[in-house]
């Protein structure tokens, strides 16, 4: 049976229409797509947001000087202390404040001539002695750190210094008898410190593209080492103690 020419020419028109149609509708679409701020490969992601987009490191070593003062002994004592610890910078390159913090280790040292006195025999015969106090603490250092906008090699940091005393002793040291004081358990010592905390640091030089870095950090105390000690020495009267600490810090910072 032979096929209709009329009704051929119509499927033909009819298929030739339904090819078009889904041509432009999928250009339309593709377009509609490409346009759409949200939609297709061509729209970036947007970024998700961070608590902290940039962080590094600085181990570091320190020296100190430490003034140990107050009436709790005959006499001042000054020494030296060392240390170390881990820096966490949070900041961005020409960010103008940002934040950092640290854990550390300070081994602290003060020594005073005739700083304080020996029993000899009960409380009634005292003999002069020099003093040897030492002071270690753990430390966590909280900072913000101030610079200028752009490159530079210098900051700001200001912050404070929360300390839990791992070793409190004071060595008193005569001619015929030395005498120990472990002040952890006693009543008269605390065990946490408090201090405010300032400082500046500059980059030295670059080691294979990691910034040696110069702290100098100074600490004010605001809670005493030893509070209301009623030393036989003083005559008794209730007598305070605290140390303020400079100290310098060298790091590398990765």
């Amino acid at each position: 049976m032979n096929r209709s020419p009329f009704r051929w020419r119509i499927r033909r028109k009819c298929l030739s229409v339904s090819t078009l149609v889904v041509l432009t509708s999928g250009l339309l679409w593709g377009q509609a797509v490409a346009q759409h701020p949200g939609g297709g490969v061509l729209s970036p992601t947007p970024p998700v947001p961070t608590l902290v987009d940039t962080m590094t490191m600085m181990p570091y070593l320190t020296a100190s000087l430490n003034f140990f003062s107050g009436k709790a002994f005959l006499a001042n004592a000054t020494g030296p202390g060392v240390g170390g610890g881990l820096l966490f910078d949070m900041t961005n390159e020409g960010q103008p404040v940002g934040f950092m913090f640290d854990f550390a280790f300070q081994d602290m040292y003060g020594a005073a001539p005739n700083g304080n006195c020996v029993n000899i025999s009960g409380d009634t015969v005292l003999a002069p002695a020099d003093a040897y106090h030492y002071w270690q603490y753990l430390l966590f250092e909280p900072f913000l750190k101030l610079q200028t906008k752009g490159k530079q090699k210098g900051y700001f940091m200001i912050g404070a210094s929360f300390g839990f005393a791992v070793l409190s002793e004071t060595v008193s040291q005569g001619q015929t008898l030395t005498q120990y004081a472990l002040w952890g358990a006693s009543d008269y010592a605390h065990r946490f410190r408090f201090d405010l905390r300032a400082g500046i640091g500059v980059q030295l030089a670059a080691i294979h593209g990691h910034a040696l870095i110069l702290e100098a950090r100074a600490g004010y105390p605001l809670t005493n080492e030893i509070s209301n000690y009623p030393n036989v020495c003083t005559g008794g009267e209730f007598g305070n103690w605290h140390i303020i600490t400079l100290q310098a810090n060298l790091g590398l910072k990765l």
